[in-house]
């Protein structure tokens, strides 16, 4: 390992790292290995304004729903949208009760409802597509072969608000709101608004007008990323705060223990995650192609049980000098099978990780007969994502140890409820099998390529790799103020299936990291494991070389937990003044319960 003085703060090897054309060095152009063909000879091209949805400040939805009919019915391979501004809402959207994994289910209006649908792109030729009010933009399902490229999606009233920090009292804080963020203060309340004159209750789907909020998080606003060591401050049960009208569009927050530098920016998170950009579910062969993500009530991309997905030269960032992208992940994929890949995209000031890659498990509550159980899906997050079918193999793993007790397949599994599912086996359980144990399915996990990617400024962390097929990150640029990457899995709070078969991590920079409170190091290998530490070993097999690591004081650089095979070789460090250096000295290598760990050619127990 080299170390290497470095006192910059922010250097040029972003410039290096990372897709060029972001910073517009490279040209832009159409992948040829995708539906190349599409729009060709007699394939069929829709123009959207042949069915009236233009870019007049008007409605689109309406007209979009006949526009999308005629794909199907034509077999067209092509809809087009000439380069404008086309403005969505939800009062004659689709509707649709959908559940979605890491995101809250619930009645939804959804402006492009794609389902059943084949070998269509959707091209928006440089567009704008502004959404209003509580609505989806794009759920697939039950489709294949499709590819969205060349537009951008935001909303014109965000479901998150911020303000700028004026003053500080004993109770809290006082923050001047912009006008982009409506507001209102009632009955000693502060609530936001999806306009200054309107009002009612938040649902998933209506009219109401409330953007509810139920987290707090500091951000500095030079800088643009989350503030030095700041932490998130939760409400759960609330979608507003007490508060007092100072004029001028100055609130005072009374919140005890709200602690913030004057001229930062506080964020006002949402206390939902219903609003999703794009959710892919059931489906194969989807590919997003230069779409930039400006804002989205939830994940940025939410695939689940799909199959083979691309994110290529898309761009997760705020507009409008807001200080937040989406509102929780970039991209996300749950139970996801033949390939994930993630190459030269940005994903910037998202309030959560640029992405999450994992598969679910079950609690088992109750042993029926002897090949027979009932499971219950934990997290409110994970309702209704049905994975268990005739067929399906399944792990069984100890609670609290995430040590595998056996395998079987599914004969029989009935759904009693968006929670329970009763499940015969085609064998008999495992004898060590209890009631608080868990299962997930075995299946073909996907492989997944995390290449030439920007990950910056963003809340917590950088991407948690948590899929067992081929993992390789590599050319990536990460700053980050907790982890850099991050490896977990649990089944007694997130009930995220984990367990790395075979990763590679190299050539990448990872420039400061851990300014904040979200890691233990930059990159931190760790898993859910509460008894039987001596013997649990969930991860396996990481190759760590050749990245750049640029750390500013006595910073760990990794920890490991409860995993066998791991190897560090050939990794540059170098030191920086870009934040103030931490009081209490770390590690470099914070290693315990670990089987075949090799740091720079020498063992470690």
């Amino acid at each position: 390992m080299t170390l290497v003085t470095h006192t910059t703060s922010q250097t040029s090897e972003r410039r290096r790292v990372g897709p060029d054309y972001l910073n517009g060095s490279a040209a832009i152009g159409s992948r040829d290995d995708l539906l190349a063909d599409a729009g060709a000879g007699t394939a069929r091209v829709i123009d959207v304004a042949e069915h009236g949805v233009l870019p007049d400040g008007q409605d689109c939805t309406r007209a979009l729903k006949i526009a999308l009919a005629e794909c199907r019915g034509s077999g067209a391979k092509r809809l087009v949208f000439p380069k404008g501004r086309y403005v969505f809402r939800p009062e004659f959207a689709d509707e649709l009760y959908l559940f979605t994994s890491n995101n809250d289910e619930g009645l939804k209006r959804v402006a492009f409802m794609l389902n059943g649908l084949e070998d269509l792109v959707i091209d928006g030729q440089g567009s704008e597509f502004i959404f209003h009010g509580f609505i989806s933009p794009f759920v697939v399902q039950n489709c294949a072969n499709i590819v969205f490229e060349n537009f951008s999606v935001d909303f014109e009233r965000t479901f998150h608000s911020e303000g700028i920090i004026v003053a500080a009292h004993e109770e809290g804080l006082d923050v001047r709101i912009p006008e982009a963020f409506p507001y209102k203060v009632h009955n000693g309340l502060l609530l936001f608004m999806m306009s200054e004159d309107t009002g009612g209750p938040l649902t998933s789907v209506s009219k109401g007008e409330v953007c509810g909020s139920g987290h707090l998080l500091e951000f500095d606003t030079a800088k643009r990323e989350t503030a030095f060591m700041a932490r998130d401050y939760f409400f759960n049960g609330t979608s507003c705060y007490a508060a007092k009208d100072l004029g001028g569009r100055v609130v005072r927050l009374s919140v005890p223990g709200l602690v913030g530098k004057l001229g930062n920016t506080l964020v006002f998170g949402p206390d939902h995650r219903k609003h999703p950009g794009f959710v892919v579910t059931h489906s194969r062969e989807v590919s997003f192609e230069r779409i930039t993500l400006h804002h989205a009530g939830g994940m940025g991309i939410l695939g689940q049980l799909s199959h083979n997905l691309r994110v290529h030269r898309c761009r997760v960032t705020p507009s409008h000098g807001r200080m937040l992208s989406t509102t929780a992940d970039a991209t996300h994929f749950v139970n996801c099978t033949g390939f994930i890949e993630l190459t030269e995209n940005l994903f910037e000031n998202q309030k959560d990780d640029a992405t999450n890659i994992h598969g679910t498990y079950v609690q088992v509550t109750e042993i029926l007969d002897a090949n027979e159980i009932m499971v219950r899906l934990m997290h409110r997050q994970q309702h209704g994502f049905d994975f268990l079918h005739a067929g399906v193999e399944v792990e069984f793993v100890h609670g609290k140890s995430m040590i595998t007790l056996g395998a079987s397949a599914v004969k029989k599994a009935v759904r009693i409820n968006k929670e329970f599912t009763r499940v015969v086996f085609d064998r008999a359980l495992p004898k060590e099998l209890v009631v608080g144990d868990a299962l997930a399915s075995i299946h073909d996990y996907a492989r997944v390529t995390i290449s030439g990617n920007i990950v910056r400024n963003n809340r917590a962390r950088g991407m948690l790799l948590n899929c067992r097929g081929k993992t390789v990150v590599e050319n990536n640029y990460f700053h980050t103020p907790g982890a850099a990457i991050l490896f977990e899995g649990d089944s007694f709070f997130w009930f995220e299936q984990g367990g790395v078969r075979d990763c590679v991590i190299r050539k990448n920079v990872f420039e400061n990291c851990l300014f904040g409170v979200w890691g233990k190091a930059v990159i931190d290998v760790k898993a859910g494991i509460l008894e039987r530490k001596e013997s649990s070993r969930y991860n396996r097999n990481i190759l760590i070389e050749n990245n750049t690591f640029r750390v500013f004081g006595e910073q760990s650089l990794l920890h490991a937990y409860c995993m066998d095979g791991l190897t560090w070789r050939d990794n540059r460090v170098e030191l920086t003044t870009a934040y103030p250096a931490p009081t209490k000295a770390s590690p470099r290598f914070d290693i315990s319960h670990c089987d075949n760990v090799v740091i720079d050619g020498e063992p470690r127990v």
